[in-house]
């Protein structure tokens, strides 16, 4: 059965409905991508030929993928895509990623489906009313297309990585496990998008020491929630490959409490 055919017998007439699908999730660099693409009948009805296109998006080649998702996101009545960066998956671990991310990509539809077809055994509880489908990119049109476009989000995203972080290979492996990114890894040391609680990563990293302790001193001495948050960005992702998952748990814990800190101070101003 076409995919479109197994969405249009399992929705009720007029109904708006969506799917759900990640990519990434088995990566060990760069973000947890999930998408939600909405259809309806009247999208259905104008845009059948390009709907019927639409698969898995393990299914296409690279360049088809990328033409099918920019017809996509022309023809859909409604998309959202969003993304888990690698510090949050290995604080939430994948799963909790990976539904955080698909969670995100409902809220910031502008239709709201009646419906929403979940690729998987797990729902993201969105509020919305969702029916789980396993191997749903292939078998539903909607599912599908969202798998198109996480994928290709995805993947440019790990193209534009190798340009901030040469001699990986993103481009090339998009951030999996294989022979060739194990190899660069190993040569290069593990970056600051990689996800260190995965164990192959965590296996190769060359930690630092007296960076952790930098790190300390450093959070220590941020004064404001504004000197926290710039903390993040400018000490600890940088940082992020050298460090233990247990030095970064250990910073999280101490980033919180400076937080709440703060907080306190600035509600009994």
């Amino acid at each position: 059965m076409n995919p479109l055919d197994w969405d249009l017998g399992n929705v009720s007439p007029g109904m708006a409905w969506g799917g759900v699908d990640e990519a990434g999730r088995g990566a060990w660099a760069g973000p947890v991508v999930a998408a939600c693409a909405v259809l309806d009948v009247e999208t259905v009805r104008r845009w059948r030929h390009v709907l019927r296109g639409v698969r898995d998006s393990k299914q296409l080649t690279p360049e088809k993928r990328e033409v099918l998702a920019a017809e996509l996101k022309a023809i859909l009545p409604a998309y959202a895509i969003a993304e888990v960066d690698s510090l949050a998956i290995d604080r939430e671990n994948i799963l909790e990623a990976t539904m955080m991310a698909m969670r995100q990509a409902v809220k910031d539809l502008a239709v709201r489906p009646r419906i929403l077809f979940i690729d998987g055994n797990r729902g993201p509880r969105t509020g919305l009313l969702e029916r789980l489908v396993v191997d749903g990119d292939a078998i539903s049109c909607a599912i599908g297309a969202a798998s198109i476009l996480a994928k290709a989000h995805r993947d440019a995203l790990m193209i534009a990585m190798e340009e901030q972080h040469p001699g990986y290979g993103f481009g090339q492996h998009k951030g999996y496990g294989t022979a060739l990114h194990r190899a660069r890894i190993a040569e290069l040391g593990v970056s600051s998008i990689h996800r260190i609680s995965y164990a192959p990563v965590a296996a190769l990293q060359r930690v630092d020491e007296d960076l952790r302790e930098a790190l300390h001193h450093s959070l220590d001495r941020c004064g404001s929630v504004a000197e926290l948050q710039a903390w993040v960005v400018t000490d600890l992702r940088p940082a992020y490959g050298r460090l233990k998952l247990v030095w970064v748990e250990t910073l999280r814990r101490r980033y919180a409490d400076r937080l709440a800190q703060f907080a306190n101070q600035e509600g009994l101003a």
